[in-house]
């Protein structure tokens, strides 16, 4: 499994390190409809490849709610 996952939108990259994650599952509570947290591991899987631009205060919420700081929004280059 690599380290570092990536998924995106038309015009953010959201990006998951798994190295820093401790798979306390706040991004699966704030949102559930992106993670879910794999029980053998403890860590989460990301259950879509790219996100609508709608979606974004959900992610932003789990961006925030991640007591480990593995999750992080930027803007998409290019």
């Amino acid at each position: 499994m690599a380290d570092q996952i990536t998924v995106s939108s038309p015009t953010e990259v959201l990006e998951l390190d798994l190295a820093k994650c401790n798979g306390y599952g706040n991004c699966v509570f704030a949102a559930p409809e992106m993670f879910e947290l794999d029980l053998t591991s403890n860590l989460p899987i990301l259950l879509k490849d790219e996100w609508a631009d709608d979606e974004r205060a959900t992610l932003t919420a789990a961006v925030a709610d991640c007591p480990a700081a593995a999750l992080r929004l930027r803007k998409r280059e290019g």
